[in-house]
Formats: structure tokens, C-alpha cells, sequence
């Protein structure tokens, strides 16, 4: 079951990302720590909480929830990281890339750690990313959440014949914001005061930033792709991408050119190209983006078209090239975004000052 946060994904100077699959950083299978019999430590419910049985619709139906779940499977790095926040250890989950030898990530480890509980079951996946429903039933969960997957109608099917089962909402591969994924998880597991709480903290860190770095008001930016030999284009994000979206919360303001890329974006893509030809008719004081290991960062700098390009030839740059920072920001979630600030922020402010930052590559 190839579970996955889409972090490269387009054509042209994204064509290395078909080869990583549907969405580009492939969650994959492996065997994990943890263990299976027990019970998953969890908070309290407190006031706020939802009323049990509740429903929540979703692509594939109404799942209905008849009470507390203690026991659950997330099938998504999103997924996982909200429900330890919300105080429960998830009993099974995917292995995250980004994450350590044992497939998790920094960010969720801690939060387990907090919670004193034992560290879940890493679920396995076929060669073809099938989901073991075998080794989840053996997990014996009372509630199934994918929100941030491509689960598909048949294996929903099966899902909810071993445990209430959440998919996404609307359509594969988008769960919403995090903000709305928060909520949505929070209320399947009684904690929507606790939900609005994390909401609410992690707002407020954003804003913080901010409110720090006034420096950060009103700069324009696109969020892109390091280049990678041969290439002819360069990838570049739409707004309603993760990676672009959590940039605005800090007071960055998105490219004025963005109308030009999501006129170049296929069907639902969230993602469009830009010729390197073409590439000074966008407009931006600022380009952040990902490398997929530091030679692409230096293969960009010397490409002579890139480097003619304002944000690029002032050093208004930010190459993200580290998995874990990668995972963090792409994958934004109450956990991993306060996680990434410390690191993000002074690339970002580097950036603005015209020092070029570079990440290293884990």
C-alpha cells in the first residue's frame, strides 16, 4: 500500500517524479517496533468532545464511529501525526519517508515518547504498494484513517469489514488543510476541543513568525523544483499546495504570476511547468524549493537560463535538501510544522536577505 504525501510531481523538469510512483515520496512498507496487544495510551476526552456514535461522509460513503476509538491504524504520515497529538499511539501505521531506520519520523517519535506509550506496528506493503489487510486485522483496530491517501473503493470495502474505516473526504490524495484534517480526525476520535487547542497553537506559532520576521510581509514567492540535468522546464506549485500554502501563513504572498503556471497544470494537477525560456515572466522576490539530493541544487545555480532568472541570480533562493525537512513541510501537520519552524525559518530569512540557503540532505 503505497500511502503517500506528493512532493514531486509534474511534467518536464518533473519527470523524475514518475519514478516515484502516485505521488511522489513513497511511504514504504517494512517492519516496525511496537506492539501489537496492547492498548494505546490516550488523553482524556474533555469538554468539546463528540457524542458518540457520530458519522462523517466522506468519497466513499458514511463511516459511522459508535464510540471512543483506543485503537487505531493510520495509513498516512498526517494521519499518524494528528492522532498522537490528539494523545492516543496509533497501534499501526506506514512507514514515513523521511523517518528514521525504523520508519519514523522525529517529529511523531517524540510525541510517543511523551505519551509513554510503546511505538506502533509499521504495516507492510506488496511489491505493487498493496495493503496487507491481514497483518491490520491482526492489529485489531477500532477505527481505520487514510485522509491523506488514494484508498480505493474496493480496498475501503475491505477496511470497514475489519474496523470503521476514513478515507478521504473528497478525492484521492487530498485530505484538506491541515487544519481541516485536524478537526476531521479530531472529531472521529472524540477531541474536537482538543483539536481546536492544536489548531489554535499551531496558528499561533505562524503568526509569531510573522509577527518576527516583518521582513517576511508581503514577499512574493513560488515554490518550486531544483533542476536536474537535461532538463527544460522548471516545476512549480499552485496555491492550494501544502508546501505554498504554509509559506502564506508565515506572511509570504504567492507569486502575481500564478495564473501563467496553473494555466500550464493538467486536469486536478496541483502543479504546473514553466520553460526555462519563459521562466523571467514569473514574478517573485523569492523561490523555495525542493532538492532532491544537493547536486541538483548545483546543477540549478550553474544552468545559465536559471541563473538569469531575478530570484535565482539575486541569491533570494531557499533549496530545501534535507528528507526530514522535506517530509515536515510537504506534509504539514500539527507536529511536523512546529518541528520544521526552527530549521525552515532561517532559510527563509537567508533567502529574503539575499544569502542563498542550501539545506543538507539527511
Amino acid at each position: 500500500m503505497s500511502l503517500s504525501l506528493p512532493a514531486r510531481r509534474g511534467p518536464g523538469a518533473l519527470a523524475r517524479a514518475a519514478a516515484l510512483a502516485v505521488a511522489a515520496v513513497l511511504l514504504l512498507g517494512g517492519c516496525g517496533g511496537g506492539e501489537s496487544g496492547q492498548a494505546a495510551p490516550q488523553a482524556k476526552t474533555g469538554t468539546g468532545a463528540s457524542s458518540f456514535p457520530l458519522a462523517i461522509k466522506h468519497a466513499h460513503g458514511t463511516t459511522t464511529i459508535k464510540q471512543k476509538p483506543r485503537r487505531v491504524v493510520a495509513l498516512n504520515g498526517i494521519s499518524l501525526d494528528v492522532v498522537a497529538a490528539l494523545g492516543t499511539v496509533p497501534v499501526g501505521v506506514d512507514k514515513q519517508w523521511g523517518g528514521d531506520k525504523d520508519g519514523y519520523t522525529p517529529w511523531f517519535r517524540g510525541a510517543v515518547e511523551k505519551l509513554g506509550g510503546p511505538l506502533p506496528e509499521v504495516l507492510k506493503q506488496g511489491d505493487g504498494g498493496e495493503i496487507d489487510f491481514e497483518q491490520i486485522l491482526a492489529l485489531k483496530p477500532d477505527l481505520i484513517i487514510g485522509l491523506y491517501s488514494g484508498i480505493t473503493d474496493v480496498d475501503y470495502k475491505r477496511l470497514s469489514e475489519i474496523a470503521p474505516t476514513l478515507p478521504y473526504l473528497k478525492k484521492p490524495w487530498d485530505g484538506g488543510t491541515w487544519q481541516e484534517m485536524t478537526r476531521t480526525i479530531g472529531k472521529a476520535m472524540g477531541e474536537n476541543a482538543k483539536a481546536e487547542r492544536l489548531v489554535g497553537d499551531v496558528s499561533g506559532q505562524l503568526a509569531a513568525v510573522a509577527e518576527q520576521h516583518p521582513e517576511f510581509k508581503d514577499k512574493t514567492f513560488t515554490y518550486g523544483l531544483a533542476l536536474t540535468p537535461g532538463a527544460t522546464e522548471v516545476g512549480l506549485y499552485l496555491d492550494y499546495d501544502a508546501r505554498v500554502r504554509l509559506l502564506t501563513e508565515m506572511g509570504f504572498r504567492n507569486t502575481p504570476s500564478m495564473s501563467a503556471i496553473a494555466s500550464t497544470a493538467k486536469g486536478s494537477d496541483w502543479y504546473g511547468a514553466i520553460s526555462l525560456e519563459k521562466l523571467g515572466t514569473i514574478k517573485a522576490d523569492v523561490f523555495v524549493a525542493w532538492a532532491n539530493d544537493p547536486t541538483e541544487i548545483t546543477h540549478s545555480l550553474k544552468d545559465p537560463l536559471f541563473a538569469r532568472w531575478q530570484p535565482i541570480a539575486g541569491k533570494h533562493y531557499a533549496f530545501v535538501a534535507d528528507d526530514q525537512l522535506a517530509m515536515a513541510t510537504t506534509g504539514t501537520s500539527v507536529l511536523s510544522i512546529p518541528w520544521a519552524l526552527g530549521r525552515y525559518v532561517p532559510m527563509l530569512a537567508d533567502a529574503v536577505a539575499g544569502k542563498g540557503a542550501t539545506g543538507t540532505h539527511s
